[in-house]
């Protein structure tokens, strides 16, 4: 098996994809372990001599999925851009309306996040690096105990994290920063949820054009609770659930629109074997204006870089990181829910 057709090969199991309908995953796995050997050889000799041709097969695969992942995470409110290593890109912001009010939130060379007023129609965000890791059991690898493909979903999965809780990080600094005044009335912050103050997030999105459409993780989605469109009339003030809701609920187990504005899950996932500690706060909801010029800004420069440590097991320690940077175009046009009720579960 050449290089290429084994790069080839790891793509499709790291996209869980089959060639043709005459192969199963199992048999894709087989042959990238297959190709690892062919690669590697046998012994750690030959491990030495050759896993940078394996890291190079790595940094291709993830080069080529974090991008689309971070698409399918974040490609409704967020404009992703990939560029070589050395180069800069200047995102592109619609004045119109908002001239006069827009600010942006980029992270400082301190690492700390800042806001600062916007008087051009362009900006660049600031890079840092973020990563991901995951252990490599040769002897394990080469048994078929383990997959290239579960160790690369573990490297990609911790790099989309990593790149999520930033976008979050942005978004909070830019809804709280007291530099910027015109998101400071669209901040609602209740010890529980109430469906009127959701309601004036979304109407304030709708104003710009469009519907609105709200970002939330499950745990805040599991909190919003029946929404009070029908008066009850016992006069206990509860409210009730619509059938549509109800519906929702049986299938999926959460609420897909909230007032006609479409609800879109946050993915969330533990960052421990504990199942405590998770990669997004689920305290926070975001309401965007749909069709508008996306808030969130995502840079990519270069590709992923792996290095690796050798444990005294034997086993093997790999760490990939790239260059990325996260700007928030920030006015008042979007808001967020901050429902303290929810335990903030992040490290």
């Amino acid at each position: 098996m050449t290089l290429e057709q084994l790069k080839q090969l790891a793509l499709q199991a790291a996209k869980r994809e089959v060639p043709s309908t005459d192969f199963s995953m199992s048999q894709v796995n087989s042959a990238v372990l297959d190709g690892m050997k062919e690669l590697v050889g046998e012994g750690y000799h030959n491990w030495n001599m050759n896993k940078h041709l394996l890291f190079q097969v790595i940094e291709q695969v993830a080069d080529e999925v974090v991008p689309q992942r971070m698409s399918n995470l974040l490609g409704l409110f967020a404009e992703i851009q990939t560029v070589p290593d050395g180069q800069t890109y200047r995102f592109r912001v619609k004045r119109g309306r908002q001239r006069a009010k827009l600010y942006v939130t980029t992270a400082a060379l301190s690492g700390l996040y800042e806001t600062f007023r916007l008087d051009s129609d362009y900006f660049q965000v600031g890079m840092s690096a973020i990563g991901g890791a995951t252990i490599i059991d040769f002897e394990r690898m080469l048994s078929g105990a383990e997959s290239v493909a579960e160790n690369m979903d573990v490297l990609i999965e911790g790099m989309a994290d990593a790149v999520l809780r930033m976008v979050q990080t942005a978004l909070v600094a830019a809804a709280t920063d007291p530099l910027n005044v015109n998101i400071g009335t669209n901040v609602v912050t209740e010890a529980g949820f109430d469906a009127s103050e959701m309601v004036k997030l979304v109407n304030i999105a709708r104003a710009y054009g469009g519907n609105a459409t709200i970002f939330a993780t499950p745990e805040f989605i599991a909190e919003m609770g029946p929404d009070a469109i029908v008066p009850v009339a016992t006069g206990t003030g509860q409210g009730v659930y619509s059938p549509d809701d109800i519906d929702a609920i049986h299938k999926t187990g959460y609420i897909q629109i909230f007032r006609g504005a479409p609800i879109v899950r946050i993915q969330q996932s533990f960052v421990d074997d504990t199942n405590t500690l998770t990669t997004v706060n689920p305290q926070f909801a975001y309401v965007m204006p749909s069709g508008q010029d996306k808030p969130v800004k995502v840079l990519m420069e270069g590709g992923t870089r792996i290095r690796e440590w050798q444990n005294y097991d034997g086993s093997v320690e790999i760490h990939a990181y790239r260059k990325i940077g996260v700007g928030i175009t920030a006015y008042n046009n979007w808001g967020i829910y901050q429902n303290t009720d929810i335990t903030d579960t992040t490290v």
